[in-house]
């Protein structure tokens, strides 16, 4: 069992990974026809990444992995998906920004890693708390599907609203593994649910881990 203060530390780190997972996703994924995201000051960091394709993002070949910033692990990007991860800003926690250079709806879609020390019991809190917390916002939640990532079951929830006019899907998952949390959200337009799940799933089972 973790000591009080050492616990203490991890709920702080994780209960933040929570936030700014849903932050970094609103912002990086944003409409072209807008400069910041519409995400209330709860889940908005001050930090965000330009509302176009980060001039940053190039696509990646399916054959050149993509490792986290823990080193923990690596992945390989769907076709037309490049690394955003430095547009982001300097959130902790963030550990890989992965991003569609293609909109749908004015959209990129985009998957946001986070890595933070924390326990199995803690992980399912905080997934706990995020649904209470986006619930709270007026989202509708709803079971997210089964994925498997790297070979380890993750477990999370899926969230619909409307951000300037574009109509969201958002998809969060939490997987515990050697004494670390995390965190993976993927957001897409409504309208490219579809092809973002398809692309999450590719992602999932590329995962190996370092």
């Amino acid at each position: 069992m973790l000591r009080r203060s050492a616990r203490s530390r991890s709920e702080r780190s994780v209960r933040g990974a929570g936030v700014v997972v849903v932050a970094a996703v609103l912002v990086s994924g944003c409409s072209a026809d807008v400069g910041t995201s519409g995400a209330s000051p709860s889940t908005l960091t001050t930090t965000s990444p330009s509302a176009t394709s980060p001039s940053g993002t190039q696509p990646i070949d399916a054959v050149d992995a993509v490792q986290g910033e823990s080193g923990t692990y690596s992945v390989l990007p769907p076709g037309g998906w490049g690394q955003a991860t430095d547009e982001v800003g300097a959130i902790p926690g963030v550990d890989l920004v992965l991003m569609s250079s293609e909109k749908q709806a004015g959209f990129n879609t985009n998957l946001v890693v986070h890595v933070a020390t924390g326990d199995a019991a803690l992980l399912e809190s905080e997934l706990e708390k995020g649904r209470e917390q986006l619930a709270d916002q007026g989202r509708t939640m709803s079971d997210a599907p089964a994925l498997t990532v790297g070979g380890s079951p993750a477990t999370g929830f899926t969230t619909s609203f409307t951000q300037q006019g574009v109509e969201v899907v958002a998809q969060s998952y939490g997987l515990h593994r050697e004494g670390r949390v995390y965190l993976l959200t993927l957001s897409s337009a409504k309208s490219a649910a579809e092809q973002a799940a398809a692309a999450l799933t590719e992602i999932a089972e590329s995962w190996t881990w370092a």
